[in-house]
């Protein structure tokens, strides 16, 4: 359930200057930072018309992969989120600017920058911005331990190689030991990672490979959180549910993240 509180943030214009001696622009997307959510968001336009008719030589398979190279460098920046903000602000001065941050205050930042993006670039060509990615699946689990005060407790982007191979790239999400299991203190490592059931298959063929080899080591579980459960004829869904069930991967739907949440404050006795 969102909370209602509203909630300290601001916003930073991406404007498209294609010619910095004439100095105009274009406003194409925007980031919306939230501190106290731990959240960052982008949305970019996919009106690529308007781009086309401000400036007919625009690069538009660059401007295309715009979003999904900030998605991928804001999951990368999940622990400390000023910090990328400031190199955002500080970073761009040529084909991409970014404008000094307006604050706002939200009542829930991830559906409300939909709005904020209608108001200050237009509405967008297509349909509404995809609910079910893993950055947006994260952000959804991020804002759940930090209402239930965990956030800050957890181990967070923890390196597999510990027991894979030297050189494995892949990382949990996050990560923690129970206070205790069964009567014996920390006798497991717990990790939670967020997919989308939809679209991440190859990433839970990932987590079962990865999360075998730790169970080789010591015992573990693995929590994934998704965007919900396979609805009927959804078989790419419905796949990566069979793929993380048979890897015995917990399975833990955004609906009921909040208590999810609220169930690793108790096994860490806070």
């Amino acid at each position: 359930m969102v909370n209602e509180t509203l909630k300290q943030c601001a916003f930073l214009l991406v404007q498209y200057v294609p010619d910095l001696v004439r100095g105009e622009f274009l406003n194409i997307g925007l980031f919306l930072h939230c501190p106290g959510e731990k959240y960052l968001g982008c949305l970019f336009t996919d009106d690529w018309r308007r781009v086309k008719r401000f400036h007919p030589q625009a690069d538009l398979e660059f401007l295309r992969e715009i979003q999904s190279d900030f998605e991928e460098q804001i999951d990368e920046h999940g622990e400390n989120l000023d910090r990328y903000v400031s190199y955002i602000q500080n970073a761009f001065s040529n084909l991409l600017q970014v404008a000094p941050p307006r604050a706002c205050l939200l009542r829930d930042p991830q559906s409300e920058i939909q709005d904020l993006f209608a108001r200050y670039i237009g509405p967008r060509s297509g349909a509404v911005e995809r609910e079910d990615t893993r950055l947006r699946i994260k952000q959804r689990l991020t804002s759940a331990l930090v209402h239930a005060g965990v956030w800050d407790k957890l181990e967070k982007r923890i390196a597999a190689s510990q027991w894979t191979h030297p050189g494995d790239s892949f990382t949990f999400d996050y990560g923690y030991r129970p206070v205790e299991i069964a009567g014996k203190p920390n006798g497991h490592v717990r990790f939670v990672h967020a997919l989308s059931l939809k679209r991440d298959s190859d990433l839970a063929k990932v987590l079962v490979y990865t999360l075998d080899h730790v169970r080789r080591k010591e015992p573990a579980d693995l929590t994934a959180v998704v965007e919900g459960l396979p609805g009927q004829g959804d078989e790419p869904a419905a796949l990566c549910h069979r793929i993380l069930e048979e890897g015995k991967i917990s399975i833990q739907p955004l609906a009921g993240v909040e208590a999810f949440a609220q169930s690793i404050r108790s096994e860490l006795v806070i």
